[in-house]
């Protein structure tokens, strides 16, 4: 078993002639790399960057992404990463939320920073190599390391703030669980700027592993780098694994695990991928918790069907009532989560305060455990969408269809979908019942205001919206109207 090092947030302890990362774009050792690193490191320092400074990153899952992230943190700056689907409004609002000094962007990303009055710098840098500055060997575990938005239960992204003790612990509590050796080789399968394929770097640079990066997140080219590169992990989110049973296709002959995670995914998806061979490793967690704390292994799928696992040491799951009492088995409640990997906290400290409690998360998801602490996810508090490992926020959605003249009430809402996992649906009021509005206007609407994935793949029409007596949405209503309308 590999010993995780903090230290190797600043590659201090890898092993020299350790393969580093594997890509047909580059190839290095951990030597090359940590070379390129602090070359890298010594331009960005020119470029008026500096310890503490907020530097966002908006690209692919390429090498220089990797090497860009490990520069920061040579200077101590801290990196924010921009998810590419945003549109360029988006990619513009969350960069000033993080007040970032700098903005790193790949060529093809150019123009979603053309707006912005923030310094902009493209990868891959041309750099000489010839002069570099000397490794920094101090890491403080408290200092913020990374910056990540995700959807939340406002109307805006949180920017969730995790430490160098976030990463590590996560990396420490993931070790617990996999058992990871000197053989190991994580395939970079999820994109950067999200936890889950943020997550694979730092397992992978903590633990001195290889980290394989394909040519692109497409299925074709994961697949190709399934067989060319034997990696012995890998993550996906259930529609990867949708395709991967569609095509029959069986998994390469070193693979040790693949967790899945990012929202629902169909039991008999997993079972149907386990009977291709794959060893799927249900997971649960968050941006928040810096990656997953409960895991339901590929021998426990068959015993506790939809079942998202037990807590993995050293974390504890809790679920509670809305007076914040502990639930007894298979009473349902909120889930509450104790992690040394927790956040620090979100941009806005107002809305940490919301759900970080004495120390504990309160996550808005509801579920219950059963009698072996197995845990059960059954909807979500706010009813946050997380829809082929993107997290979408309905109220976002709500308002930016309620600005279309012709309609008055819109409640948008989760449905479980064998491919993406959850699916964006919307349940439409028009203000007037003469006037009509078909699917293809109303997704035309959308587009010029959201990211694609945010647009309702499901989008019916109502005379009235369930509602409470104090009139509320009963959302529970119309997921359960539709509930098989996606399947």
């Amino acid at each position: 078993m590999n010993k995780i090092s903090p230290e190797n947030f600043l590659l201090l302890k890898q092993s020299s002639n350790s393969k580093a990362i594997i890509s047909s774009e580059a190839d290095f050792t951990y030597d090359e790399l940590r070379k390129k690193v602090l070359v890298t490191a010594k331009y960005l320092i020119e470029q008026s960057i500096s310890q503490y400074d907020c530097v966002g990153i908006l690209g692919q899952n390429k090498v220089d992404y990797v090497i860009s992230i490990l520069a920061l943190w040579q200077i101590g700056a801290i990196p924010v990463t921009i998810n590419i689907r945003l549109t360029e409004t988006e990619v513009q609002e969350q960069l000033e939320r993080a007040k970032c000094s700098t903005v790193l962007v790949q060529k093809e990303f150019l123009e979603k920073v053309e707006g912005t009055q923030i310094n902009t710098l493209q990868l891959p840098f041309e750099i000489k190599e010839s002069d570099s500055i000397n490794v920094n060997e101090k890491i403080n575990l408290d200092d913020s390391a990374v910056i990540l938005f995700t959807s939340g239960s406002t109307d805006k992204s949180k920017g969730v703030i995790l430490s160098f003790k976030s990463l590590y612990n996560s990396a420490v509590n993931s070790n617990q669980l996999l058992s990871y050796t000197r053989s190991d080789r994580w395939l970079a399968s999820l994109p950067f700027y999200h936890i889950g394929g943020f997550s694979i770097i730092t397992r992978s640079i903590l633990l001195g592993l290889p980290l394989i990066i394909p040519d692109s997140l497409s299925f074709e080219n994961i697949k190709t780098s399934l067989n060319k590169w034997q990696p012995t992990f890998i993550s996906l989110v259930s529609a990867q694994l949708n395709k991967i049973v569609d095509e029959n296709f069986s998994p390469n002959s070193e693979l040790k695990n693949c967790l899945i995670g990012g929202g629902f995914a169909e039991n008999d998806l997993l079972k149907n991928a386990s009977e291709l061979g794959w060893p799927v490793n249900v997971v649960y967690g968050s941006t928040e918790t810096a990656s997953f704390v409960t895991a339901l292994l590929k021998d426990e799928i068959i015993f506790k069907p939809n079942s998202v696992g037990r807590a993995v040491p050293t974390n504890k799951v809790f679920i509670k009532d809305i007076d914040g009492n502990e639930q007894k088995p298979f009473e349902i409640g909120e889930i509450v989560v104790q992690s040394n990997s927790l956040m620090s906290g979100y941009l806005d400290k107002s809305e940490t305060n919301e759900i970080i409690k004495n120390d504990l998360y309160y996550t808005g998801d509801l579920g219950y455990a059963d009698d072996d602490e197995f845990l059960f996810i059954t909807g979500r508090k706010n009813y946050l969408i997380s829809s082929g490992g993107e997290n979408v926020n309905p109220k976002e959605v709500e308002d930016a269809l309620i600005e279309h003249p012709m309609i008055l009430e819109a409640a948008v809402f989760p449905l479980k979908d064998k491919e993406w996992g959850e699916i964006v649906a919307v349940s439409i009021v028009m203000k007037l019942k003469s006037e009509k509005i078909s699917e293809d206007e109303t997704k035309k609407f959308l587009r010029e205001k959201l990211s694609s994935f945010k647009i309702p793949k499901k989008i019916f029409f109502e005379e009235q919206l369930p509602k409470t007596e104090l009139g509320k949405v009963e959302k529970s209503k119309l997921i359960e109207r539709y509930k098989f309308t996606s399947r």
